[in-house]
């Protein structure tokens, strides 16, 4: 019987897996199929919600591509496309359920990928939260949000919370009372320090305020509308909209403890395959390789393919180990014309970090993704 592989996500991950395989290794292995599952019908530009969260400013026909139209020109014999939420995997028998919208059904797998990102808490519009309609929802219901508030704090001091309030400092400077609590003594602490402290320079100069060393350890709504957050120094802000941007998860709720880390990652060895199992992989921010990162995917895709191609060849030998990046690689805009990042041990220049990223936030490339011409 042809040997059937199922990708678990149409994100940057699984649908960039799904074209490689169907490119280069379903050819050489004719009858192999390629089944690519996912929970949204498009694919979300999420690397532009940062700015994307300001009404008005990118149209949702930017945002979100149809993932059919890039695969039209496969044959039905080669690949479908299953719109369903996957619940759980059973790997004895070699297959995954699948809820769509009309009915539940099992998806029988030969070879299995893991690819169903990450996602922050509280459904925010950062990443996919669910449909294609949860997504727009989410994200018009912030856009409505912002556009109201007076005052606006976020916390979270990593990238996606600086490139937010660079985004919403200079769109409505002067306008709103901005604040960011960052949990350590510099915002992007991961990086080396220069790059944190540039980022903290530019958001000085559009007037907002920074709390270093605090965390939000509570919030009550009061009933005026505004929000009291209550902070772990023992100071209390008020706002009237709390954007929390931390605490980004991968989304393996539907697979079993025994192959998660504490944190839910899933546990990976250096073939890319789930420990412990010979027909199940995984990619992008599920795994417990590398950072969540947007930068890591083609990496492990194009590892992952290679390897892939060796098993359905029977060919042992050809499964090779990944050799997972220790080096940072990460461009931080802060509004269109700011930036900052890093580059292994190098910290990268702003008006490259604008020119490279901040202009369009990568916008125009979501078609040449959703085709697998990218």
């Amino acid at each position: 019987m042809a040997p059937q592989i199922v990708i678990l996500g149409g994100g940057f991950a699984g649908l960039t897996a799904a074209h490689k395989l169907l490119k280069l290794t379903t050819p050489k292995a004719k009858e192999a199929k390629i089944v690519l599952v996912s929970e949204s019908a498009h694919l979300y530009w999420n690397l532009a919600s940062v700015r994307a969260v300001i009404p008005d400013q990118i149209p949702d026909d930017d945002l979100f591509r149809p993932l059919s139209d890039g695969f039209t020109q496969y044959p039905a014999s080669r690949f479908k496309l299953i719109v369903g939420k996957a619940t759980s995997v059973n790997f004895t028998q070699g297959t995954v359920t699948v809820q769509t919208d009309s009915r539940t059904e099992p998806v029988p797998y030969d070879q299995l990928v893991l690819a169903t990102g990450s996602s922050l808490p509280n459904s925010l519009p950062f990443k996919h939260v669910g449909s294609t309609d949860d997504t727009t929802t989410a994200l018009h219901d912030m856009q409505n949000k912002i556009h109201q508030a007076k005052s606006i704090v976020i916390a979270g001091g990593g990238a996606t919370g600086v490139e937010t309030m660079g985004e919403l400092a200079q769109f409505y400077r002067g306008q709103k009372k901005l604040t960011l609590v960052i949990s350590g003594h510099r915002a992007l602490a991961d990086l080396i320090p220069s790059v944190g402290k540039a980022a903290e320079a530019e958001l000085a100069k559009m007037g907002v305020e920074m709390v270093h060393n605090a965390t939000v350890t509570g919030r009550q709504e009061e009933t005026s509308g505004s929000t009291s957050l209550t902070l772990s120094n023992g100071n209390t802000l008020q706002a009237d909209l709390y954007i929390p941007l931390f605490g980004m998860a991968a989304n393996t709720s539907f697979l079993p403890s025994s192959i998660l880390t504490e944190r839910g990652d899933v546990k990976l060895d250096l073939t890319l395959r789930v420990q412990g199992m010979q027909n199940v992989w995984a990619v992008g921010d599920v795994g417990n390789l590398e950072t969540k990162q947007a930068t890591k995917v083609d990496p492990q895709v194009k590892h992952l393919v290679n390897n892939l191609q060796a098993v359905l060849e029977g060919n042992g030998n050809g499964v090779t180990e990944y050799a997972p990046s220790t080096k940072p690689l990460i461009a931080v805009t802060i509004g269109r014309s700011k930036g900052t990042g890093q580059m292994g041990g190098w910290k990268l220049f702003g008006w490259l970090v604008s020119y490279m990223k901040g202009r369009t936030l990568l916008t125009e490339k979501g078609a040449a993704l959703v085709s697998g011409s990218s």
